[in-house]
């Protein structure tokens, strides 16, 4: 959806959409706090590991997305990393697992139509 979004920006259309349909605003605005929210929490997971642990940075950031993917690939340093380490490791794995999916229910639930309407305001970008 985003890659779909991003290249209709490019192309210069209104509205965001493929394969013939368009996508309503509030799930392109879900989808986009879903990918930073998730983007962030590896970039803190990572920014931790690399605190705690003893090894290369792109070891650390392969381990970190494999946990949080949940994809069970491994640089073979997970036996070495500390005790601390491995509960963040495992950490990383339950949220990867539930978080997105936990996430996208919560915005979902707590989606209220509003009374009122901000007026609309241009800006440049870029």
């Amino acid at each position: 959806m985003l890659a779909a979004t991003i290249w209709g920006s490019l192309r210069g259309k209104e509205n965001a959409g493929a394969f013939g349909r368009e996508f309503a605003v509030q799930q392109i605005y879900r989808a986009m706090a879903v990918v930073a929210l998730s983007l962030g929490l590896v970039a803190f997971v990572v920014f931790v590991l690399t605190m705690t642990e003893d090894f290369r940075f792109l070891y650390l950031l392969f381990e970190t997305i494999s946990a949080f993917g949940t994809v069970g690939l491994s640089t073979g340093i997970t036996p070495d990393l500390t005790a601390a380490g491995h509960v963040i490791i495992i950490l990383t794995m339950f949220v990867g697992r539930l978080g997105p999916l936990a996430l996208a229910l919560i915005l979902v639930q707590r989606q209220k139509p509003t009374k009122y309407q901000h007026p609309r305001e241009g800006l440049r970008i870029g």
